[in-house]
């Protein structure tokens, strides 16, 4: 009888790592070595999910304190909308419910904790998706916040005055809904980044991409910008790294321009952009002038000071060859 009793409970066992999906099991604290930085980590900063209606899937982020305490922590869920700000891309709503809400669906294992210095926590956090939930895009974040010290009644005394400052750090999630939702954008502008001038000192340092989402799911357009000069050869080629762009929103991308290549002339800097979806391209061209004007300038002048020299030596000679 006992061996058939260890044998069900050997069964029971195995099941339970079977049935029991991975977001049942617990939180996990370790301890790294670290450099204190006053400041604590939260990772990943973006997670991507495609669902399909009344799935569940559980995630983790991990949060690191390198802040020389213990400092006590607490996870908040905020909805999250687009913008067509350049300075502002994305908005948190705080406790205002977003178009396409997602904060009521993302439950974190654990919604309080502390971390010593130098811990990390992985926690499991469960997206769960209603039967009910239409076939497009769903945005939210999860709020990683530090809770200020609590104060005595002694030390609210010698604190009165004194700011008590809170940090939130947020790790977005990004949930499309498989169905028909509306893929649908457009490349708005695609230019030199900052003040339009007719010439330009040395290479720009920078171009910007506008590209505006009109549908009901977030794109993730992504391309490569080609730069050419006067006779049609190739100077450049900078990579439009991948970007995400939320729904009824326009997003200002800055693609940096790197190197310290001498330029001169006329040029042309040619944009082809993969817009997310299908298989569609969208070209766009700018053209410029770099004109070095501090060193032609130089360069300039010492031409016309040889050639009035030369043009004195050569007549004082002819002058003197004739007498």
């Amino acid at each position: 009888m006992n061996k058939h009793f260890y044998k069900i409970i050997g069964y029971v066992f195995l099941l339970s790592f079977v049935l029991i999906p991975n977001g049942a099991f617990a939180f996990e604290k370790i301890q790294m070595q670290l450099q204190p930085e006053n400041d604590f980590v939260v990772e990943p900063g973006k997670t991507d999910l495609f669902l399909n209606k009344g799935e569940t899937v559980t995630k983790h982020i991990l949060v690191t304190n390198r802040i020389n305490k213990t400092i006590s922590f607490k996870l908040t869920t905020e909805d999250l909308v687009g913008t067509n700000s350049a300075s502002s891309p994305i908005v948190l709503m705080g406790d205002e419910v977003g178009p396409y809400s997602l904060k009521n669906f993302i439950k974190p294992e654990i919604s309080e904790f502390s971390l010593n210095f130098g811990e990390r926590i992985t926690i499991p956090v469960t997206v769960s998706v209603p039967f009910d939930a239409e076939p497009r895009g769903y945005y939210g974040a999860l709020i990683v916040s530090n809770e200020p010290d609590k104060l005595t009644e002694e030390s609210t005394i010698g604190a009165q005055g004194k700011t008590r400052i809170v940090s939130r750090i947020g790790s977005l999630f990004l949930v499309k809904i498989n169905g028909e939702g509306k893929e649908e954008g457009n490349l708005e502008d695609f230019k030199i980044s900052g003040p339009t001038r007719p010439f330009y000192e040395k290479k720009p340092a920078s171009f910007e991409v506008i590209y505006q989402n009109t549908g009901n799911v977030h794109l993730v357009p992504y391309g490569k910008i080609v730069v050419k000069n006067l006779m049609g050869m190739n100077v450049g080629t900078i990579p439009v790294d991948a970007y995400f762009v939320l729904p009824n929103s326009t997003r200002y991308k800055e693609v940096l321009w790197d190197g310290n290549s001498f330029l001169f002339g006329r040029y042309t800097a040619n944009l082809s952009l993969y817009r997310g979806y299908g298989n569609g391209y969208q070209d766009m061209k700018v053209s410029f002038w770099v004109l070095p004007w501090k060193i032609l300038v130089p360069v300039f002048v010492g031409l016309i000071i040889f050639v009035t020299l030369m043009y004195y030596l050569l007549t004082r000679f002819e002058l003197r060859k004739k007498k």
